[in-house]
């Protein structure tokens, strides 16, 4: 029996329209980048999903009220660019069994908005300080590459698995015929949001859509998250420094994850 399901709130306006996907991972890059940039261009919110795979936990608002957890869908009808549909969350699906079933509902909404191609968003943690941030792809066909080169997008990685659905929605993408990429930005991992690796990750976006985006709201953030960052790369140093006098070589932890 499913479990998890779609709710349209509005009648679909967009036609042939560009899917983009992020949700809640690390260093909440896709969750944080498609929402801003479905608010900045103004999306309409046309529905929801809903799943009891989704962590047991509501949201509190600013008003101290609750709703459960739900992703949502806008779509932005434009005149002389192609149509884009955004789903973006706070959740994903805490068990594989629930994964599949979310990305596969998401993919049959992407059938039923007629969608033409699909752009996935996530991040990338390194386990280590990133100061400028790379912004890496994985394609669903090779010829694609090409084309998403010219964004600032590298395909010079190690990357060898995509976890989440940020991965396995492009794979069942490619299994339904459907052209696409992931876009992942490189992040500490450590950090519970990344505004540097989420700016350089929406502009990517905003090259690809063709927009022209206001970066005013996360410019004190970044210059925030950057003197972090900054904290944490002294401190390591100053570690190192006293491992190596004590004759033993620190290694940092492995915080690789993608999602």
């Amino acid at each position: 029996m499913g479990k998890t399901k779609i709710q349209m709130t509005a009648e679909q306006e967009t036609e042939n329209p560009l899917f983009i996907e992020g949700l809640a991972g690390v260093g909440h890059i896709g969750r944080n980048s498609v929402s801003y940039i479905a608010e900045k261009m103004g999306a309409r919110k046309i529905g929801e999903i809903s799943s009891s795979h989704f962590p047991p936990y509501a949201i509190v608002s600013d008003e101290k009220t609750v709703q459960t957890i739900k992703n949502e869908i806008y779509e932005l009808e434009r005149e002389d660019q192609q149509d884009i549909v955004f789903l973006e969350g706070n959740a994903q699906a805490n068990n594989p069994e629930g994964h599949h079933e979310v990305a596969d509902k998401v993919m049959d909404l992407v059938e039923q908005v007629g969608a033409t191609e699909i752009v996935t968003v996530g991040g990338y943690g390194t386990g280590d300080v990133v100061e400028e941030p790379d912004v890496m792809g994985v394609t669903t066909e090779e010829e694609l590459q090409e084309k998403y080169g010219e964004y600032d997008i590298t395909f010079e990685h190690d990357v060898e698995q995509v976890v989440g659905v940020s991965g396995l929605l492009l794979g069942l993408a490619q299994e339904r015929g459907y052209e696409g990429i992931c876009i992942l930005g490189e992040t500490p991992g450590f950090l519970l949001s990344d505004p540097k690796s989420t700016e350089t990750v929406i502009k990517v976006i905003e090259s690809i859509i063709d927009a022209d985006l206001d970066f005013t709201d996360l410019d004190e953030k970044v210059e925030e998250s950057q003197e972090i960052l900054k904290k944490i790369r002294n401190l390591k140093d100053k570690q190192g420094q006293g491992q190596d006098q004590d004759g033993q070589k620190g290694q940092a932890p492995d915080l690789g994850y993608i999602g």
